[in-house]
């Protein structure tokens, strides 16, 4: 049952001059952007310039690409969700309230509250409110519960919007945080605890695909002739299997994470004209020239007109199969929609000349 910091007439007080400034705030779950703004830069909690997650101790390591949750267009995950934070002994400490994201869940309570400068201005001025917020921490100071607090991303999507429009979804809009008993996960749905699925999802966004780069023989550069195969293969600028972890600490000691793996690539050959014969038995990594000009290659294609208005283009594409697995045994692929297809392409030009007869 969640903790209700409704235990005054003072947090009464609060909660009706919270609604007063928060008419519009089920419009944020919608990330109605311009409701609220953005937050400043945030300390992030992931890895090396990690800065797409504010105030969150969520991790992702492998082959990631942090700048794909920055994009507006591409799909992302829930931008916020609520993760375990403090555990019953960093309820309440002496001295408290310090407002701070990281202190103990009675300083996280003021730190959230002072976000929103104006809702911080109205509270200070209700009297009693101070003593009363910290008694109520103070009651589960050392219990053993988790205390639960809002997490988002902080680039692309205004998550500190959706953050806001979680906490009032929940209903816990006068305490920004709740108090459960440990657990290791919730729903997968936006605003609910963290689970493996979240995980996995941030792991998947954040999942960095190795460029393509195109081989032929004859090689760039060098024309083909009208009948006579083009071999075509590739390599990858990076792993050929990316992978990649998303975790969070949990209070208690320990992990919760999921991880996200891929299938060996499955390479195809397209090109720009009907006039070819295209091979398309690729596998990973296409088929390299073994000395036989005349033969069909496994990977590649033979034009049967020459290129006359400009050079044809040979596209080659390489695409996963991408799936996930948590910590307690979950698993799943991703499938295409809603998440892009797991696709990266190359492309090379050649030029076909026709093969002159000789009397």
């Amino acid at each position: 049952m969640r903790t209700r910091l409704l235990t005054s007439m003072a947090l009464l007080a609060a909660c009706a001059a919270l609604a007063a400034l928060s008419q519009g705030t089920p419009a944020l779950a919608l990330g109605a952007a311009s409701a609220v703004p953005q937050a400043a830069a945030a300390p992030a909690g992931g890895g090396p310039v990690y800065s797409h997650f504010a105030y969150s101790q969520v991790n992702v390591t492998g082959d990631t690409n942090p700048s794909a949750l920055g994009s507006p267009t591409a799909y992302t995950p829930a931008p916020c969700w609520v993760e375990p934070r403090f555990t019953g002994a960093d309820s309440y400490h002496k001295g408290d309230p310090q407002p701070s994201a990281t202190g103990d869940a009675d300083s996280y309570w003021w730190w959230f509250v002072g976000q929103e400068p104006a809702l911080a201005g109205v509270l200070g001025r209700i009297q009693g409110l101070k003593q009363a917020v910290n008694q109520v921490f103070k009651a589960r100071q050392g219990g053993k519960g988790w205390w639960w607090v809002p997490a988002w991303i902080n680039g692309g999507l205004n998550g500190y919007s959706c953050a806001w429009g979680l906490v009032h979804m929940l209903n816990f809009s006068a305490q920004y945080l709740e108090y459960l008993f440990p657990q290791n996960g919730g729903p997968a749905t936006p605003g609910h605890p963290i689970d493996g699925r979240i995980l996995a999802a941030l792991a998947r966004a954040e999942l960095a695909l190795p460029p393509v780069q195109v081989f032929t023989s004859p090689a760039a550069g060098k024309p083909g002739d009208v009948n006579l195969p083009v071999w075509v293969w590739v390599r990858y600028a990076g792993p050929e299997r990316p992978a990649d972890t998303a975790s969070v600490p949990l209070p208690g000691g320990g992990t919760l994470s999921a991880t996200v793996t891929t299938s060996p690539p499955q390479v195809s050959v397209s090109v720009n004209t009907a006039s070819a014969r295209v091979y398309n038995n690729c596998g990973a990594t296409g088929s390299r020239y073994t000395g036989n000009a005349t033969a069909a290659p496994p990977c590649g294609v033979t034009f049967l007109a020459p290129s006359t208005h400009g050079p044809y283009t040979i596209t080659v594409t390489a695409r996963w199969t991408v799936t996930w697995t948590d910590r307690t045994g979950e698993s799943g692929t991703f499938r295409s929609p809603p998440w892009p297809v797991p696709v990266q392409t190359g492309t090379t030009n050649v030029t076909v000349r026709e093969i002159q007869a000789i009397n």
